[in-house]
C-alpha cells in the first residue's frame, strides 16, 4: 500500500513561501500601525472611545461587587436577546438585519498563526530564564529574580488585578501622547535620572559582587 508523499516546505514552492511570510509580515506591520496610531490619539474618537470603554469596564467591574464571570454571562445574555429581537423586529416590519461582519477565515488563521510564532519565541525565551533560576549556578539572575518578585509581591499587595490593568491601560494611552508633546524635555529629564541611576547601580553592582557574590560558590557541574 503507497502512501502519498507528506506535504513539507521542500514541496513547496519558493514563491509560495515568500508570500505567506509576506502576508505574515504585513499582518504585524498593519497591526502595529493600528496600535500605533490608537496610542498616539490619530483619531480621538477611536482612541477616546477605547478609553472610555476600559473605563468603563473598570467601573462596572470594580464597583459593582459582582464577580467578573457573572457580568460577562449576564451582558452575552443581553446581546443574544437584543440580537434575536431585533431579527424578529426586523423581519416585521422589512428592516435590515442587525449589522454584523462575516467571519473570514483566512484573517483568523493569519492572526492565531503571528500569535503562535511570536509566542513560541517568548516562551522559549521564558522557559530558558526559568531553567537557569531553577539550576540556582548563576547568583545574580537569582538575585534580581527574587528582587523582581518582592518588588511585584508588594505592587500586587496593594492594588487589585482589575485596578492594575486599569493604570496599565490609561498609562498606555496617555504615555506615549504626553511623550510625543514634552519629549525634548522628558529627554532630558531622562537623560540625568539615568545617569544617577547608572550610578547607583554601578555602586549596588560592586558592593553586591564584593560582600555577597564572591562568598558564593555555585555547585561544580558534574562532568562524565
Amino acid at each position: 500500500m503507497k502512501h502519498g508523499r507528506p506535504l513539507t516546505f521542500h514541496t513547496l514552492s519558493p514563491s509560495l513561501l515568500c508570500s505567506c511570510c509576506v502576508c505574515r509580515g504585513s499582518v504585524v506591520f498593519v497591526s502595529s500601525v493600528v496600535v500605533e496610531d490608537l496610542l498616539l490619539w490619530e483619531d480621538p474618537v477611536k482612541s477616546g472611545g477605547i478609553l472610555g470603554g476600559a473605563t468603563m469596564a473598570y467601573i462596572l467591574f470594580h464597583c459593582s461587587g459582582y464577580s467578573a464571570l457573572y457580568i460577562l454571562c449576564n451582558v452575552m445574555l443581553v446581546g443574544v436577546v437584543g440580537t434575536f429581537v431585533w431579527s424578529i423586529v426586523a423581519q416585521l416590519l422589512g428592516k435590515p438585519e442587525f449589522p454584523i461582519p462575516e467571519p473570514k477565515p483566512e484573517a483568523i488563521d493569519k492572526a492565531f498563526a503571528c500569535a503562535s510564532e511570536h509566542g513560541k519565541a517568548y516562551t522559549n525565551k521564558a522557559v530558558g530564564v526559568f531553567y537557569r533560576i531553577a539550576k540556582g549556578h548563576e547568583p545574580a539572575l537569582s538575585l534580581k529574580a527574587g528582587f523582581a518578585l518582592y518588588v511585584a509581591a508588594k505592587i500586587t499587595s496593594l492594588f487589585p488585578l482589575w485596578t492594575l490593568a486599569y493604570i496599565a491601560c490609561v498609562g498606555a494611552f496617555a504615555g506615549p501622547k504626553v511623550y510625543t508633546m514634552y519629549k525634548e524635555d522628558i529627554d532630558m529629564y531622562v537623560g540625568i535620572a539615568k545617569t544617577k541611576v547608572d550610578e547607583v547601580v554601578a555602586q549596588a553592582k560592586d558592593f553586591v559582587n564584593e560582600k555577597v557574590l564572591s562568598k558564593i560558590k555555585p555547585p561544580a557541574k558534574k562532568t562524565e
